[in-house]
């Protein structure tokens, strides 16, 4: 078995065809290492870009990459095909984050007329596993600059924003901290249950009838003393969330109550808050002695 670890550069293109933007692969770049985390090959390939023949302003100052240069390049199908070839059957691909994965796909999708990455058997999110070995307290997702100095990796040894240079720090950050039965935990096997995830977008559910909603998540108790309450406002989907305020005659508190639901590909996500309603208080009427 190997691991393959690849980066992608893209244009953002508009595509007049579909009237959406679309990330255009310019360049793809990879390393293999065996099973005992050697070097066994790389692989670098500009690709021609034919949505959008010029690279946005952007994408030449991040990647250093000319119009003149990326037009020496092949076509996706050409270059995907010799990629498919290097990597081969009996790898685990891997990617900083799913977003070049996603990438990929759009591009499979609309250069090839596939809805898969046929030569990706198994995948794993490099980013995901790093990020179990590096503090992060200060970030959600770590980029992988700063993973690379939290396991005391210079990355300003690689120039950044090339695929191949990227796909070899990256590389770097596996190798300090790959652990054969942890890693094995990352390991997604590519069926149509991988691609739904990877597919799904989760959204907020606005609407309180919805079938997907448990309509007994609405039914409002205090939650200090547990007891009945009074509804003063009725539930009004607002901000991403419903909200409802209610009286606690027990208590004597009148508190706002937000309930957000989140579909997600395989669960609804609910969130519960709770806040106190306080009022002004009026100012005292006063007359003026004549």
């Amino acid at each position: 078995m190997y691991f393959v670890i690849m980066d992608l550069e893209w244009n953002n293109s508009f595509n007049k065809l579909t009237q959406k933007f679309m990330n255009e692969i310019i360049e793809i770049g990879a390393v293999k290492l065996d099973e005992e985390l050697n070097e066994v090959s790389i692989f670098s390939e500009l690709i021609r870009p034919v949505i959008s023949k010029k690279l946005r302003s952007r994408i030449k100052n991040l990647t250093n990459i000319s119009n003149e240069e990326v037009r020496t390049g092949g076509t996706f199908e050409e270059v995907i095909k010799e990629f498919e070839e290097w990597v081969g059957d009996d790898a685990v691909v891997m990617s900083w984050g799913d977003t070049d994965l996603r990438t990929l796909l759009t591009n499979y999708k609309w250069f090839l007329k596939k809805n898969t990455v046929t030569f990706i058997n198994k995948y794993a999110d490099l980013q995901k596993y790093c990020q179990c070995f590096i503090n992060m307290e200060n970030v959600q997702q770590a980029g992988l600059s700063y993973a690379a100095e939290c396991l005391e990796i210079d990355p300003e040894k690689y120039p950044h924003h090339r695929a191949l240079d990227d796909s070899i720090l990256s590389a770097e950050c596996f190798k300090k901290v790959y652990n054969k039965e942890k890693f094995k935990e990352f390991i997604r096997i590519c069926d149509r249950d991988f691609y739904g995830r990877l597919l799904f977008h989760p959204y907020v559910i606005k609407n309180k009838n919805d079938p997907l909603i448990d309509k007994n998540q609405f039914n409002c108790f205090c939650e200090i003393c547990g007891g009945k309450v009074e509804t003063i406002k009725k539930w009004k989907f607002m901000n991403q969330s419903f909200r409802g305020i209610f009286y606690c005659a027990n208590c004597d508190r009148e508190f706002k109550v937000s309930l957000r639901f989140k579909k997600f590909y395989d669960y609804i996500d609910i969130k519960r808050s709770y806040s106190e309603v306080v009022h002004a208080k009026e100012e005292p009427e006063t007359t003026e002695e004549q």
